[in-house]
């Protein structure tokens, strides 16, 4: 009994033995593909299947060589393992959904998997109203365009539409292929019902904008709608139905992409409709000396992206100081079209009272409908600028003038006759005196008023405490109107404003920190400025000025040595 036992662990050894050897050394011995439809229809997919006759990597199978004529997409891997009278059978299996790009007859290559073929597939691809199927299909896509013809980077308006006759359960829709092109979605989706040859469709609608990059002859390749749909041949299991994947492929569609035109040398804008406008804050009744004026410009642009706007060149005289801000531009969509805009401000300050003329601004563009250069022009305009407020204040004003009214009465002649040795004297007389009143006058200026001077010092030496105190709080606001009031003190003129002591002073370094701090003023932006460089600038111009009044005074002192 023992041997028996012993004996029949020793068969069993034995072909568990034989088998694993023989599971070692398996090894594919066949390869096969198959399709589930052909022919087929040609916006529709059909599912290639490779099976190889063992348990090998899910990289063994590659689906490249089916990239020229078909869309390929995603590839399931699938493993079987069976095991009947001790032998075991495993498959590896690949399914690939293709969707060819045209009609015709279609050649689906051999594949090699570990050193084994499959052989090759003749599919036929039937244009879809060519057969009866496809005139009564129940899910299917078309596309269009508004124009087979453009410029570069003119836009071309792409629709999609998805026919549905059956139940959707979940889907996408892919957005058409363009080389060289940027293309995007316009607005939500529309979605609507026809009724076709007697059958009702719910048809989704979906807008691109396509902008080719390039010039010369394009494909554009048809978008893609991959989903479920429900399986209305197949008996549904209480609340649920069964579904099936579907895949349909849009029409491709053959594009002409023309060059910018031989000659053209300005910013290329390609486009249906283009417009330049401006705005002024506060609205043109009256400007002032040293009161900021913001002014707007905005460029719009149908049919092109934020990226293609160039920049708005406005230019302005010397007596205005523009502080411009950092521009913004957005795209928006508008009845199925991009429109671009780009928005730039700029913050002007008068520094001279009269009338002012800017110059007119000229965008030019490129009209596609009439292909011709066009512009979109700002006129020229001319505005008033009257003296700031505190030099208006301090005008000084005229006495009252009487007007006598006219008396008719009679007029007497009087002959006077004098002798010529007495004119002579006169004239001389009169000479001597102009002569003694002008040498009195410039040794009054020399001497100087010791009143008038102290006065002087009083009035700067306050406007220093302002600014000093000013220049603390950092704050532009404060810091403006006291620094105006200081330099006019420095460069010695009542009431001049900020922009004619700069001008006066002619110090870069200090007109850099005044541009700076306007700028951080009048920008609507958020800035980092501070006072410091300012400050220390103020502070050498304080120390510049008193050493020049050590000097004078010394020179003077020269003038009237004591005696000893």
């Amino acid at each position: 009994m023992t041997d028996i036992k012993r004996n029949t662990s020793a068969l069993f050894g034995t072909l568990l033995l034989l088998i694993v050897c023989g599971n070692l050394h398996a090894a594919v011995t066949e390869v096969t593909a198959t399709v589930d439809a052909n022919p087929m229809i040609m916006d529709e997919s059909v599912n290639l299947v490779v099976t190889a006759n063992d348990d090998i990597s899910s990289n063994a199978f590659d689906p490249n060589p089916l990239l020229k004529d078909f869309v390929v997409g995603n590839t399931s891997v699938s493993r079987q393992t069976r095991s009947i009278n001790f032998q075991t059978t495993r498959l590896t299996q690949w399914t690939t959904r293709l969707i060819p790009r045209k009609p015709g007859r279609y050649t689906i290559p051999a594949f090699t998997i570990e050193g084994q073929q499959s052989q090759p597939i003749q599919l036929s691809v039937l244009p879809a109203s060519a057969s009866r199927a496809g005139r009564n299909r129940n899910l299917y896509v078309t596309t269009d365009v508004d124009t087979n013809e453009v410029y570069l980077q003119q836009q071309i308006r792409y629709t999609a539409k998805l026919y549905l006759a059956t139940d959707l359960q979940r889907g996408s829709l892919a957005a058409p292929k363009l080389a060289d092109a940027e293309v995007r979605q316009i607005g939500q989706d529309k979605e609507y019902n026809e009724i076709i040859d007697g059958k009702r469709f719910r048809i989704i609608e979906r807008v691109f904008a396509i902008i080719p990059q390039k010039s010369g002859q394009f494909v554009i390749e048809g978008s893609l709608f991959e989903g479920e749909v429900a399986d209305n041949s197949s008996q549904s299991f209480g609340f649920f139905s069964r579904t099936k994947s579907v895949t349909r492929l849009g029409p491709n569609i053959d594009i002409t992409v023309r060059p910018i035109p031989q000659g053209y040398n300005t910013h290329w804008l390609p486009s249906d409709y283009i417009e330049l406008n401006e705005e002024w804050q506060p609205q043109p009744s009256e400007y002032r000396v040293g009161e900021p004026i913001t002014r707007t410009l905005t460029l719009t642009a149908v049919g092109l992206v934020e990226e293609q706007l160039p920049s708005v060149n406005s230019g302005y005289p010397d007596s205005l100081k523009t502080y411009p801000e950092q521009p913004t531009s957005t795209t928006v969509e508008r009845d199925d079209s991009l429109i671009a805009q780009r928005t730039e401000r700029i913050a002007i300050i008068p520094s001279e009272a009269g009338d002012i003329t800017i110059p007119e601004v000229r965008v030019p563009w490129f009209n596609v409908k009439t292909q011709t250069t066009e512009y979109a022009t700002l006129p020229s305009r001319t505005i008033t600028i009257q003296p700031s407020a505190s030099q208006s204040n301090n005008l000084p004003s005229l006495p009252p003038v009487s007007v006598e009214p006219d008396i008719d009465t009679p007029t007497e002649v009087v002959t006077i006759t004098q002798t010529s040795w007495w004119s002579h004297s006169s004239t001389a007389l009169l000479i001597l005196w102009l002569l003694t009143l002008l040498l009195w006058y410039v040794s009054r200026n020399k001497e100087g008023s010791p009143q008038r001077n102290s006065s002087s010092a009083k009035v700067e030496a306050n406007s220093w405490d302002s600014l000093s105190a000013a220049l603390k709080t950092n704050e532009p606001g404060k810091i403006q109107p006291a620094l105006a009031m200081w330099l006019s003190e420095v460069c010695n003129k009542k009431h001049c404003s900020l922009a004619e002591s700069q001008r006066l002073l002619a110090d870069e370094p200090l007109n850099l920190a005044i541009k700076n701090m306007l700028q951080s003023r009048y920008s609507q932006e958020n800035t980092s400025w501070t006072a410091n460089e300012l400050s220390k600038i103020i502070q050498r111009i304080k120390s510049d000025k008193n050493k020049k009044r050590v000097s004078q005074g010394t020179e003077l002192k020269s003038l009237y040595p004591t005696n000893a």
